[in-house]
């Protein structure tokens, strides 16, 4: 992306880039205490002519969809059907800032716990769990078709949510039983999951609910 220039990228979304890394373990302070430039290009998205990959420009610029449409994340809530749309939301950002946006969204205002108490302690009950949520966003995230100009899709009922994004599974993962069963990883793309993994948002290996 000859256009785009390391100075260009959003700050906050580097500086909590850098957090993630060094709280997992993925990076070290050391690492991420450099220049931009130079973590742009250990993180390989800078290529031989010295210019950012459109990786770098989804997971850190403020507004990826100035270069890819649909590179967002849209929120709706259904009442007693599919058409039955009651309100919406859309978030927007470097895909970095995405994430954790839209599971506290999600979690705050989309989704209805259920409310016991052990003791004096307030329990809350969501219908699904948020860290299989959070693993599900983020493949959706890291997998998708950014060429399709479509947004990420999630549809959330009183008793069912859907996350739905434009991209294909591996020819050789056909069917469920063979999705559940020990697989190699290969993320659609590559570049951008890597990030995604030092930022230790997502795993090398990939783990199930």
């Amino acid at each position: 992306m000859p256009k785009l220039l390391v100075a260009d990228l959003k700050q906050d979304a580097i500086q909590l880039f850098k957090e993630k890394a060094v709280k997992r373990g993925r990076l070290t302070k050391e690492e991420v205490s450099v220049g931009d430039t130079i973590l742009m290009d250990n993180l390989h998205l800078i290529d031989e002519d010295e210019y950012l990959i459109r990786a770098a420009m989804l997971a850190f610029y403020k507004d990826p969809e100035k270069w890819v449409t649909g590179s967002y994340i849209k929120i709706g809530y259904f009442g007693k059907s599919d058409s039955d749309l009651v309100y919406q939301d859309e978030v927007h950002g470097p895909l970095i800032e995405q994430a954790d946006k839209t599971v506290d969204l999600v979690y705050t205002k989309y989704m209805k716990a259920l409310i016991d108490y052990e003791g004096i302690q307030r329990v809350e009950q969501f219908m699904f769990h948020k860290g299989a949520f959070r693993e599900i966003l983020l493949n959706a995230i890291v997998h998708k078709d950014y060429s399709s100009c479509n947004p990420i899709q999630i549809s959330v009922y009183e008793d069912k949510i859907y996350i739905w994004n434009d991209g294909e599974m591996p020819p050789n993962l056909d069917s469920t039983d063979k999705l559940f069963m020990k697989h190699s990883s290969k993320p659609y793309n590559p570049k951008l999951a890597n990030v995604f993994f030092k930022s230790g948002m997502i795993e090398a290996w990939g783990r199930r609910f």
